[in-house]
């Protein structure tokens, strides 16, 4: 049985609770969880806010320190900027990650398709897809 971690800021109608303003506190959750969690952990995946392309929000990725067996999701889809915004947004997480030793990951829309219409559950797929395949 696999163990996976999503971590969340938490929403209402597609809106943070709090707007986050960089990754630290993901960063340190993550951590701590592969350093305290005695079982295996095959994933954690970090959502990344639509508006956050900068530099700053992904610095702090560069302190990143998973298990070697823990798999990298970032949430850097949008259905609203499409590949574009994907791009730009694996743009400034590319270093921060090379920091940490991360050298693969694997993208995801930011906090999952469940509170969406069901409408949107198709083209978010085929966009995963198109965003795998520019990379």
């Amino acid at each position: 049985m696999q163990l996976g971690f999503h971590l969340c800021y938490g929403d209402v109608a597609e809106s943070h609770f709090v707007e986050p303003p960089d990754a630290a506190h993901l960063v340190a959750v993550a951590n701590g969880l592969c350093a305290t969690v005695s079982r295996p952990i095959n994933f954690v995946h970090l959502p990344v806010p639509i508006e956050r392309d900068d530099d700053a929000y992904f610095a702090p990725l560069a302190w990143l320190s998973l298990d070697a067996e823990t798999d990298l999701f970032l949430g850097l889809v949008h259905h609203e900027d499409g590949v574009e915004g994907a791009e730009r947004r694996i743009r400034a997480a590319a270093a921060p990650l090379t920091a940490a030793g991360v050298e693969q990951y694997g993208v995801a829309t930011e906090c999952g398709f469940g509170r969406g219409p069901a409408e949107r559950t198709a083209p978010l797929l085929a966009l995963h897809a198109a965003v795998i395949e520019a990379g």
